[in-house]
């Protein structure tokens, strides 16, 4: 509850100013954060997005579930349905629930939406990060908030609570979650190996070293904000060394050269961004500091990933391929 006031404005906001749904799939930690947060003022509703990734079924039964969680901790529950489109479903999920979420939030009046991403998620992600080679943005882990559009944000309040905590809090209320067969070792290859660290490794980690998930959790923070550090070099290098211009993005190579390698990363990240269509997400940690030292060393044209860098002088072009 701290942690859920702190991320929707801080202790000078009264609760009843803070409209939130809980998003609840059924599990242990949605289950968890709906027994913790509800009878709050502020805490208006539940929402619940069945998707077409399970038989419907299950989907239809676990909402069954969250309605008698609604009625058991007095919020009453909104329900989205949405289709998970072809490509990478986990993230094609993701996206989609978020935009679900975001609409039900508005329908129930609601600027914030609280989920249950716990310590073991921040672990689970830091570490498929890791081993993909991620640079920092990567090893932070879930933000605490995240903007999901139309005025509406995501808030975590319980980044640092374990799924073991989520279960005590779950069997203290007497209530029997959910399995959400989503989880397990199925799906695309990004799927499979967070099922694989959060069966096979995360266990042995905790095993080894008990706490291991909070540890991992008070990282990933000290890391965002080493992050937000970064963000703001990369704003005044920006500000100090680049110009847009007839589509195309230029960079002022010497004073390129004099940043530290990650704000010239993230100053090439910026500049494809704000060229439009294809988002840095699509080049890997590897491919932008590769082209990050092409910039500084390099002479002449490069192209990849459908974008062109050109040399001109004293400048770095960058534009569309």
């Amino acid at each position: 509850m701290r942690s859920w006031r702190a991320l929707t404005g801080g202790p000078s906001v009264r609760d009843a100013d803070r409209p939130t749904m809980l998003a609840v799939s059924g599990g242990a930690d949605s289950s968890a954060l709906a027994f913790a947060l509800a009878g709050t003022p502020g805490v208006h509703a539940i929402g619940h997005v069945v998707h077409d990734l399970r038989p419907a079924r299950e989907a239809e039964a676990d909402r069954d579930v969250v309605e008698r969680l609604g009625t058991r901790v007095g919020l009453p529950v909104r329900v989205a349905r949405v289709r998970v489109g072809p490509g990478n479903a986990e993230a094609g999920a993701r996206r989609v629930r978020y935009d679900a979420l975001a609409g039900l939030a508005i329908e129930a009046g609601c600027r914030y939406v609280a989920v249950a991403h716990h310590a073991g998620d921040v672990l689970e992600t830091m570490l498929a990060n890791l081993v993909r080679g991620a640079g920092p943005r990567g090893l932070r882990g879930p933000a605490p908030r995240r903007g999901v559009g139309r005025g509406v944000t995501v808030v975590r309040p319980m980044l640092r609570v374990t799924r073991a905590n989520a279960e005590a809090i779950c069997a203290a209320h007497d209530w029997a979650w959910v399995h959400d067969t989503t989880n397990d070792d199925s799906g695309d290859e990004d799927a499979r190996l967070r099922a694989a660290l959060r069966a096979r490794v995360l266990p042995v980690l905790e095993d080894l070293r008990p706490g291991a998930a909070t540890r991992a959790a008070r990282a990933a923070e000290a890391i965002g904000q080493a992050v937000r550090v970064v963000d703001a070099a990369i704003e005044d290098a920006w500000d100090q060394g680049v110009r847009e211009a007839d589509g195309e993005v230029v960079i002022d190579s010497s004073a390129f050269a004099a940043c530290v390698p990650a704000v010239r990363e993230g100053l090439l990240r910026r500049a494809i961004d704000s060229l439009g269509g294809t988002g840095h997400d699509r080049l890997s940690a590897a491919t932008t500091r590769s082209l990050a030292g092409w910039v500084v060393g390099g002479r002449g044209t490069r192209t990849v990933a459908g974008l062109r860098l050109t040399h001109r002088g004293a400048d770095v072009a960058v534009s569309r391929a």
